[in-house]
């Protein structure tokens, strides 16, 4: 965040991340899917996520509602099979659940300042398959709380899947990497900035 701001406005900058918080998250067991939770819209990489689910006949749960004219929706729905849920809305409680439950939860944007989802995954101990780029690489520890894959692309995509089944990955580093982003420090910066301005 910090390099876009000093490319396009070219002036240094302090960056504090917006706090990232969950209702209690409940005690499950990991169950065969995996989790994307996104607006349906282009340029979100949901049609790169789908189709790897089908060419690998994996589990995934997509979390999130059209907008426009649904045309992206109609689409993915075109080249999903039955391995692909289309989950909607659903209450907070449930996103909770759905977050511990997951092996892994996907974040394919290309153009991501931060993202906050893929945070809110490792603090229910699920570790993230992302896209390299944006806010990802501040939030993802790599081949301890997720795995990056390079391209846009399926191949890409599935390449990551693959060498992330091959890692055990261990919820408490999850955890503990996301609450780096808790209410607590977010108000610790806060305060820190405000007594201690970095000059201009």
């Amino acid at each position: 965040m910090a390099q876009r701001i000093k490319k396009f406005y070219r002036r240094d900058s302090v960056v504090v991340y917006p706090p990232v918080s969950l209702p209690p998250i409940p005690q499950v067991k990991k169950q065969d899917f995996y989790l994307i939770i996104s607006r349906i819209v282009g340029a979100k990489g949901l049609d790169l996520a789908v189709k790897a689910a089908v060419k690998l006949n994996l589990k995934l749960k997509i979390v999130g509602e059209p907008t426009g004219y649904y045309t992206e929706y109609k689409q993915l729905k075109n080249i999903s099979k039955s391995n692909v849920e289309f989950l909607g809305r659903v209450s907070d409680e449930e996103l909770v659940k759905l977050y511990a439950q997951a092996l892994a939860f996907l974040a394919l944007s290309t153009d991501e300042d931060f993202g906050i989802t893929p945070v809110e995954s490792q603090l229910a101990g699920t570790p993230v398959i992302a896209f390299r780029g944006g806010g990802y690489l501040e939030s993802v520890i790599e081949n301890k709380t997720g795995v990056f894959f390079d391209e846009p692309s399926v191949d890409s995509l599935i390449s990551a899947i693959k060498k992330f089944q091959t890692i055990n990955f261990n919820p408490s580093d999850c955890t503990t990497n996301a609450q780096k982003f808790s209410k607590d420090v977010f108000v610790k910066k806060i305060i820190k900035l405000v007594n201690s301005p970095p000059s201009q």
